[in-house]
């Protein structure tokens, strides 16, 4: 497991001091504390194999829609290494309030509080700022979008299927080059998002 942090030490039931941490479990991404030796050993926290549907995971039994998925993409752009997204998120220091972290309940009733519906994506208000009640909407992909930190102008659209036409770059090149993720540059390319009216 992952060591978010040295708790300082305790006395184990032997009566000796043992050093222990706070991990991130890989796979329910939950935070569990360990002694340091069996935190770093393990591989998870055990509790999902153990508890079966009596985990967390099951006790809404919404692990299937949509504003699961929501909230549970969110946890991993910030807190899974791994994640492809981290890069943006969590290895930019932006980190998600501790009530949302392990209790997508709590995340549940804020989001149906202020105004979520299927059709809209959470959104941080301050692109650079945190994952919580205070910096977070929802709003459409397109509105969205617009408030990204590599937001795209029409003028930089139309400069992208320029450079495309030439033939000279990859859709990966390009997409390097502007900082967006290669499905949005696909989007610009075959004019399904900042299409010239």
């Amino acid at each position: 497991m992952k060591l978010i942090r040295k708790l300082g030490t305790r006395i184990n039931k032997n009566g000796n001091l043992e050093s222990w941490g706070l991990f991130l479990c890989p796979e329910c991404l939950q935070e569990v504390e360990r002694p340091l030796g069996d935190g770093k050993k393990a591989k998870s926290c055990g509790k999902h194999k153990k508890l079966g549907k009596k985990h967390s995971w099951f006790k809404h039994g919404e692990t299937h829609n949509r504003l699961y998925n929501i909230w549970h993409g969110m946890k991993q752009r910030i807190l899974n290494s791994k994640n492809k997204a981290y890069k943006d998120y969590g290895g930019r220091g932006i980190t998600i309030c501790s009530e949302w972290t392990n209790d997508y309940i709590t995340f549940k009733d804020w989001a149906l509080s202020n105004g979520y519906a299927d059709n809209l994506v959470i959104d941080r208000e301050n692109p650079d700022g945190n994952y919580e009640p205070s910096n977070c909407r929802f709003l459409t992909i397109e509105e969205s979008n617009r408030n990204k930190t590599n937001t795209i102008t029409m003028e930089i659209a139309n400069e992208i299927r320029a450079l495309w036409k030439t033939g000279l770059y990859t859709q990966k090149e390009l997409a390097d080059k502007y900082n967006i993720s290669k499905r949005s540059l696909n989007f610009i390319i075959n004019n399904k998002q900042w299409i010239n009216e």
